[in-house]
């Protein structure tokens, strides 16, 4: 190993500032006074490792060449594999994406870290990170994130100074403000590698391409019969422009890269759509690779299990650190320093069932021969003569699978509880998780019923696929035929409290506010404790016009969870249509207090701050909440306005200016600008000839917007063209008086007799 005591320390944890799987890829350079004890590499004396991760979510081990899959096209992966270790058997810990990189991270099971299902909750603090491991000693700390399920409010940025999970717009439920490709992060993660090359330096690549719906780019359409495997054949050239950077910046022998997939996928296998319901290899077993020229000799192959709670233990021991004491995995470097190597037996579970349709959760132990699952009909299978899983012979070899449960239990009885934090998601985020296919909600939240009986997940297929395919309906806006296939399953699974929400949520896109607030409170009496469906049926309440007992809904939010955001922001909006702005200010505030880096959040607050005389205060919360997210529409709308109710009108153009760079479609910043532009008391502030040239643009994007003509006329009028501005006046005033707009008519008017007189309207 390394020499830990050449290394520096440092005192201090580097959080990253927050601004709302696959395979990772780890490269490490050499560490210390360490000396190359393979000959492969020379590293210097003062020289600390480098940590490059990369995630490929959602890849199975057995699609990638090095796997022997003969129609990939994997060349990097494949080649890292022949240079460095490649482990057979690595299974992963949950197969879904935040719990599985929750364990990876932490190196611990999902008991005890607290996180077992997306979006279900933030991780512990109690637990070191691997990132705050090298930001501790000094090392710069980089994460370049691809999708939301990895979003900072889960706390997996603890430990990296820059955390970038910038997705698209929170309220878009689009493909691309859901993820980004693999070339866009590998973009950014290159951009901040190129600053950092003397380093040290720890980074995260997260790929999320792979993962449903499988759509890589056009060319990899047409090369590939399947596009799951054109999305992995993708991810590898990226890859392979991580590694070239590495090698250009001569850092290769001096690097550890690490290759493993956070969970698989599931292709109809055991009758499972995707991954998530069950516990088979198809969704546990990984690929694992590590390659390090210095340190690790080339070519090796390691058919033992392994887990992804041993990955954070092994890159630490390889850059000769000891290893916190709260680790559960164990260092696999004895794979290829000794040749010998034990099976790790492997903890496996999901939540999932359990916290989303209400059915049973399910446990597994995979050892040597046999994989055991927990299950109201337990399974066993042999995983020598039956490596897919296929034949459950637990009749058979009753006394093997007693012995196994029993193994089980005292595995989990050794493992340390510690509940998640709470995370509050409000409806966009959760509608966000949704449409990657992905039931939320918070951990530690149990179902009324949850000492009875559960329904084994294996009997509940027929409703998972329904659910799935009215999920997909959800998400393309079709709401009535969503709920048609919804109607009968929820008959049919009244526990299922997911099944209950997205009905309720199908029912209110469709008006039907009263069928919402039916399944809402159904699926209430099994989750009563969990704030977000407290905070649903709020919204459908207030939607029939029922504002006390939304009220009552969001009170009774903050009762289950006193931290609950999105409740303090809906009371904050209900009390402020009330006129009761103190007491909205109240919950506004602590809505932000919570969120401190959502840009919806300080806007909320900024809004309100006016109404009680404080609107320079509003200014600087406003550009907090435009660094949090410089593309936050009603963030750049209420800046402007905010700096012209202080007098600020200089900055308001500016702002308005910005606002239009980061929204350059938005028509209403243009006319606005064009506005300013015009009517400024500031003859230096005005530009007639610019804002002819937008208001002409807002008219032509609205051609029978009377506010248009009105600005397109102020403008005309700025640059001394009175006859036009007359004529546009007159325009805008018959178009106001059509809509029956009375207040800006009598605003026309009046401007229309400056003109007539040949004066320009002066603000």
């Amino acid at each position: 190993m390394l020499d830990a005591a050449c290394t520096p320390g440092y005192a201090a944890i580097v959080t990253s500032p927050r601004c709302f799987a696959g395979a990772v890829l780890v490269a490490v350079a050499a560490c210390g006074c360490a000396r190359p004890e393979d000959g492969n590499g020379t590293v210097g004396p003062t020289e600390r490792a480098n940590v490059l991760l990369i995630t490929l979510d959602t890849t199975r081990a057995d699609r990638l060449g090095c796997y022997a899959y003969s129609a990939a096209q994997t060349p990097t992966l494949d080649s890292l594999a022949a240079s460095g270790a490649r482990f057979e058997q690595a299974f992963a810990q949950v197969p879904l994406t935040l719990p599985s990189h929750a364990s990876l991270f932490t190196g611990s099971h999902p008991l005890s870290n607290g996180i077992h299902i997306n979006g279900g909750g933030v991780l512990s603090e109690d637990l070191p990170t691997l990132a705050e491991e090298f930001s501790r000693r000094g090392y710069e700390t980089g994460a370049f994130i691809a999708a939301c399920v990895l979003d900072s409010s889960y706390g997996l940025d603890r430990g990296f100074d820059h955390y970038d999970d910038r997705i698209g717009d929170m309220h878009d439920s689009s493909r691309n403000a859901l993820e980004r490709r693999a070339d866009e992060v590998c973009n950014l993660a290159l951009a901040w590698l190129d600053g950092r090359a003397s380093g040290p330096f720890f980074a995260w690549v997260h790929f999320f391409d792979p993962h449903h719906p499988y759509d890589p780019p056009e060319d990899y359409h047409q090369r590939f019969a399947d596009p799951y495997d054109g999305e992995i054949a993708f991810v590898d050239t990226q890859v392979r422009r991580l590694v070239d950077w590495v090698e250009a910046h001569h850092l290769r022998e001096r690097t550890l890269i690490v290759v493993f997939g956070d969970h698989g996928e599931s292709f109809e296998e055991h009758d499972e759509i995707r991954h998530g319901l069950f516990v088979y290899n198809t969704t546990l077993q990984v690929p694992l690779i590590f390659s390090f020229p210095s340190r690790i000799p080339a070519g090796r192959v390691i058919s033992t299990g392994v887990r992804l709670i041993d990955v954070m233990p092994t890159v630490l021991d390889l850059v000769g650190w000891e290893p916190p004491a709260e680790l559960e995995g164990e260092s696999l470097t004895s794979g290829w320093r000794t040749g010998e190597s034990v099976f790790l037996a492997a903890y496996g579970e999901t939540e999932y069932p359990r916290l989303g349709f209400g059915w049973a959760p399910l446990r597994c132990l995979t050892t040597e021969r046999w994989k055991y699952i927990d299950a109201p009909r337990p399974e066993l299978y042999d995983r020598l003569s039956d490596p897919q899983e296929l034949d459950n012979i637990i009749e058979q070899h009753s006394a093997v699978a007693r012995a196994l449960r029993e193994r089980l239990a005292e595995m989990v009885s050794q493992m340390k509880p510690r509940p998640a934090g709470t995370v509050a998601l409000n409806s966009a985020e959760l509608e966000r998780l949704a449409s990657l296919g992905y039931v939320a909600g918070p951990t530690g939240v149990e179902g009324a019923d949850s000492d009875l009986p559960r329904r084994d997940p294996k009997e509940m297929t027929p409703v998972f696929r329904v659910f799935n395919e009215a999920l997909r309906l959800v998400n393309l806006g079709k709401h009535g035929e969503a709920v048609t296939l919804l109607e009968p399953i929820v008959r049919r699974s009244p526990e299922s409290d997911r099944l209950h929400g997205v009905l309720g949520e199908a029912y209110m896109r469709l008006g039907r506010f009263r069928d919402a607030q039916r399944e809402l409170e159904a699926g209430l009496r099994t989750f009563s404790n969990d704030p977000s469906k407290w905070c649903r049926l709020g919204e459908a309440l207030r939607a029939q016009g029922k504002t006390a007992e939304a009220i009552g809904c969001y009170r009774r939010a903050l009762e289950e969870c006193p931290d609950w955001g999105p409740a303090y922001s809906w009371l904050g909006f209900l009390y402020a249509k009330q006129g009761d702005y103190q007491r909205a200010h109240d919950h506004y505030r602590r809505c932000a207090e919570l969120n401190p880096r959502s840009p919806k959040a300080l806007t909320d607050l900024a809004n309100l701050l006016p109404r009680l005389g404080r609107a320079g205060e509003a200014v600087e919360l406003l550009k907090k909440a435009l660094k949090c997210e410089p593309g936050h529409e009603r963030s750049h709308q209420a800046l402007w306005r905010a700096l012209l109710l202080v007098g600020r009108r200089r900055e308001a153009i500016a702002a308005l200016r910005a606002a239009r760079e980061s929204l350059p479609s938005d028509g209403k910043l243009m006319c606005e600008l064009a506005w300013l532009l015009s009517t400024s008391s500031q003859a230096e502030l005005r530009n007639g000839e610019e804002a002819v040239g937008l208001a002409e643009r807002c008219r032509e994007a609205d051609p029978k917007d009377a506010r248009s003509f009105d600005v397109l006329a102020a403008a005309y009028a700025e640059t001394g063209d009175f006859a036009r501005a007359v004529e546009t006046a007159a325009r805008a005033l018959s178009l106001a008086s059509r809509e029956g707009q009375t207040a800006l008519q009598q605003q026309i008017e009046m401007r229309l007799r400056l003109y007539r007189s040949g004066r320009a309207y002066r603000q």
